[in-house]
């Protein structure tokens, strides 16, 4: 094939223009560099340790913010689930990273708010260095389009540097809160989210969403930015002692969305809103003498929006966003007509992480308090006494006799255990008898009762152990030639 010399000296010409010229600064970049040496300094690594009953660890290391003097440290409460006391949450510390330098430093915890997304610790090590505090901007806004930068971190064998994330704005959510939706991935949960000139307008976090309809539900949990606004008032007034911070409790288990074909058949024209279900006893919706059928339409004069999926979601976040004590008005459509019913907002009962517990180590059994979430969730009457079995040692005494998880212990030995106190009492007074077998009722499920009986391997609990064999010593190594 014959080529033109013309076009050769012509390509030849552009390939030594593009070698010789400069290369172009990338003016993004740069941004983004400036971005993660400004904020690096106040990111640490939060370290815990999750032990279980029985004594196994989980190792636990996310990334961390500096919100406060003092070594006050913000991270995402989704580090705390909730079903485990908070008891069994130890050695916190803060690793501070400096180079390839790391610095652990013992911190205290200090509680979480849920609601908020957000966990705190307090560093507590004499003679910690002051951390840099990072600063958040409660007017700063990010609008669809603009670029984003998050953090994230490689592991300890690279001294958990900080690697970043660069995204794009997508989409705003408007309901059950306002959040927004970003390219590409977001990162570390509980981190912070800056715009390129260096303002920090949220943190990671996750809302739950219903793109579907009541009968067909299609739910889903996405990483968002959320918005400095959601956090800011617990970043300024952090919880103490350990405490997970309370919210206000309306007492309604069920609700269900007011669909086209029930706003028809009740005549709402194009309103919305949620049908009650089953209402908690004693709670402030029973006292307030709200219904089971009753249709809430409006709170506060405020219709309830959304699409069919997001109604309920919409309804119990502006719930939570009121305040304890606070009375509200319900717009509610009973017995076709509207009325207002007021509502007097309660604290959330105590729940299952917050329940007293006791370990009967011989037996690899945990039991703990009945609490009301126990009874809702498996439609008892509030009233309903006993204990909750939380934990099993895996072949403990306990788990081969056939008691499991959640059941309600009523009965030993015939005796009733109507609380944890009573139940340590019962039991310790049999377990120092050392009895052939400890007979128990137990309540599984909604209705089903159960007899358990334990035989307790008395001589294997108390055989002394045998002396271990001293490990030979290790035969030394012949040095290596060179």
């Amino acid at each position: 094939m014959r080529v033109c010399a013309a076009t050769v000296l012509g390509i030849a010409g552009v390939l030594a223009v593009l070698v010789a010229g400069p290369v172009r600064a990338d003016p993004t970049a740069e941004q983004v560099r400036k971005v993660r040496e400004a904020v690096s300094p106040s990111t640490v690594i939060v370290s815990f340790n999750i032990e279980r009953d029985d004594g196994e660890k989980m190792d636990a290391r996310l990334l961390g913010v500096v919100v406060g003097e003092g070594g006050l440290v913000m991270f995402s409460s989704a580090a705390i689930p909730s079903q485990f006391p908070i008891t069994q949450f130890r050695d916190f510390r803060v690793v501070v990273t400096k180079g390839n330098d790391l610095q652990e430093l013992d911190a205290e915890y200090l509680g979480k708010d849920d609601q908020s997304q957000v966990a705190f610790l307090k560093v507590t090590a004499a003679g910690a260095p002051a951390l840099p505090v990072l600063a958040f901007d409660e007017k700063a806004k990010v609008d669809i389009g603009d670029p984003v930068v998050s953090f994230d971190n490689l592991g300890e064998p690279d001294g958990y540097a900080r690697a970043m994330q660069l995204g794009r704005v997508a989409a705003r959510i408007e309901q059950p809160v306002v959040t927004y939706l970003c390219t590409g991935d977001l990162g570390l949960p509980g981190t912070p989210v800056l715009t390129l000139d260096g303002k920090v307008v949220g943190i990671v976090g996750f809302v739950r969403l219903n793109r579907g309809t009541n009968a067909r539900p299609k739910f889903g949990v996405l990483k968002v930015i959320w918005p400095v606004e959601r956090f800011i008032e617990r970043v300024k007034n952090p919880p103490m002692g350990g405490k997970i911070v309370k919210h206000p409790w309306l007492g309604v288990q069920t609700l269900t969305p007011v669909t086209k074909d029930l706003a028809e058949y009740f005549k709402l024209g194009d309103r919305r809103g949620v049908v009650v279900g089953q209402i908690i006893e004693k709670s402030p919706a029973a006292k307030a003498g709200l219904k089971a059928e009753d249709v809430i339409l409006a709170l506060n004069g405020k219709n309830i929006t959304g699409t069919e999926g997001q109604l309920v979601e919409n309804f119990g976040n502006d719930i939570r966003q009121r305040k304890i004590d606070e009375e509200i008005t319900l717009e509610v459509w009973r017995a076709g007509k509207t009325e207002q019913v007021k509502v007097t907002l309660a604290q959330q009962p105590k729940g299952a992480a917050e329940a007293d517990r006791y370990r009967e180590k011989k037996f690899g059994l945990t039991v703990r308090e009945l609490v009301l979430e126990d009874c809702v969730s498996r439609e008892l009457p509030s009233e309903e006494t006993g204990v909750v079995v939380a934990f099993l040692d895996p072949a403990g005494w306990a788990q081969d006799a056939g008691l499991q998880p959640g059941d309600i212990i009523k009965k030993v030995q015939d005796k009733d255990t109507p609380t944890l106190e009573a139940f340590k009492k019962l039991f310790g007074d049999e377990v120092a008898k050392k009895p052939k077998e400890i007979v128990m009722f137990v309540l599984r499920g909604k209705k089903d009762t159960q007899l358990v009986r334990i035989e307790p391997r008395w001589d294997a609990a108390e055989k002394p152990k045998a002396p271990e064999t001293p490990a030979a010593p290790e035969t030394p190594k012949a040095p290596e030639g060179k």
